[in-house]
Formats: C-alpha cells, sequence, structure tokens
C-alpha cells in the first residue's frame, strides 16, 4: 500500500473522501484481526493505512473549516 499525497487528496470530491475513510477504516480493522490471529506477515501495511487514515482525515477537517 503507497501513502496518499496531499495533492491527491485536495483533488478530491468530499463525496470520495468520505468513500476512502470508510474503506481505511474497514480495512484497518480486517488487519488488526489478521494479526490477532497471526495470519498477517506486513505490520508496515497497518502503519501505512493508519498515516493516510490521519491524511484523509485532516483534509476533511481542513475543508469543514473553510
Amino acid at each position: 500500500m503507497k501513502a496518499y499525497k496531499t495533492e491527491e487528496l485536495r483533488a478530491l470530491s468530499p463525496e470520495e473522501l468520505t468513500r476512502r475513510e470508510e474503506s481505511l477504516r474497514e480495512s484497518l480493522f480486517k488487519m488488526r484481526m489478521k494479526l490477532a490471529v497471526g495470519q498477517m506477515s506486513k505490520v508496515a501495511d497497518v502503519i501505512v493505512t493508519k498515516r493516510n487514515l490521519a491524511r484523509v482525515l485532516t483534509e476533511m477537517h481542513r475543508r469543514a473549516g473553510e
């Protein structure tokens, strides 16, 4: 999984940001479950997903403040 760029997120519509947020939350949940049962070997993916979620939420909050 690659990190999102700020320019990419700023170009998205509010609906698309919401969809990405939901998708990231769902995949983060699934990753945590896989980690708990020992099926996941790349812990770095969890970190990247958390950071991407934070980037999406930051962009959403930035737009709400405008």
